[in-house]
């Protein structure tokens, strides 16, 4: 029998997607504050569900995680350059090698695969992490996220984004070991509220030039590592509680189907935004 889903997290998780869209809509302002929280938000959530792995089970957990989650990375590739390239598929070896090293090389209606492998490599990493003592665990996630933020880090194009996994794991496993407390208060007006005044004073802060924040994990683009703590968790509650509310009404099951194919939603929907905006086939370019 199959697990009963969590209503309100499937909906945080499609508006997540919703927002990644939005953020790639071409509107400087749009991009820049949603990009503050949207890809740390979708971290987050996705930690919330997270199940430690023992030792002896993680090959083949990380076996079947890899092929459920690289599939539609490839399927969807292959299938983008193949559909807009069928009179010209000379160049599809160049495409498949770019897929394969994957990383903020991967341009156009690619752009966003980037976060599959970045989420796929933080999850088997937290399936061994979480395996050790909660000090050593916290001390490991701690140590990747300051040296994540180091320049000699940030300045290498990094097959698959590998080092945007030190930054992503900290949200994904904020996810994890706050579940019980993100259980408890979804629905609390109060902490949403609060959270939401904070979230809109910051950006009040920086519109007024007074707060030098950007934050773009695809990019590798992150200046402040204490800023990339708090600023981005400002906006975690807001949405958690606008999802718990969303659940009274009609449109929560649109909503809940968006969130449970999270992935292959993800990327679809980045991808329909592209083509359509566009509205040209793929070009040598585009990676």
């Amino acid at each position: 029998m199959e697990k009963k889903r969590i209503e309100w997290l499937d909906i945080a998780k499609a508006i997540s997607i919703i927002l990644v869209v939005l953020g790639h809509a071409g509107h400087a302002y749009l991009d820049i504050y949603i990009g503050w929280f949207r890809m740390p938000l979708f971290f987050f959530l996705s930690g919330i569900l997270f199940k430690p792995v023992l030792f002896k089970n993680h090959i083949n957990w990380a076996s079947n995680k890899t092929f459920r989650m690289m599939l539609p990375y490839f399927v969807y590739g292959i299938a983008i350059y193949i559909i807009f390239n069928i009179q010209n598929l000379s160049l599809l070896p160049e495409h498949l090698y770019n897929l394969l090293y994957g990383g903020s090389g991967l341009q156009g209606p690619y752009g966003v695969f980037w976060f599959i492998t970045v989420l796929l490599i933080t999850q088997l990493l937290l399936g061994i992490i979480a395996n050790f003592y909660k000090w050593i665990q916290f001390s490991i996630i701690a140590v990747m996220f300051i040296a994540g933020h180091l320049q000699v880090v940030t300045e290498i194009d990094w097959p698959w984004n590998i080092n945007v996994v030190m930054i992503a794991i900290f949200y994904y496993s904020l996810g994890y070991y706050c579940r019980n407390i993100i259980s408890k208060y979804h629905d609390s007006l109060s902490i949403a509220f609060v959270s939401a005044f904070l979230a809109v004073l910051a950006i009040l802060i920086d519109v007024n030039g007074y707060l030098d924040f950007y934050l773009n994990l695809r990019m590798s683009s992150y200046n402040h590592f204490i800023l990339d703590i708090i600023i981005p968790l400002l906006f975690f509650m807001p949405i958690i509680y606008i999802s718990n509310l969303i659940t009274r009404f009609p449109i929560k099951e649109l909503l809940k189907v968006i969130g449970k194919f999270s992935i292959s939603n993800h990327v679809s929907a980045f991808t329909c935004k592209y083509i359509f905006q566009n509205n040209i086939g793929l070009q040598r370019n585009d990676f």
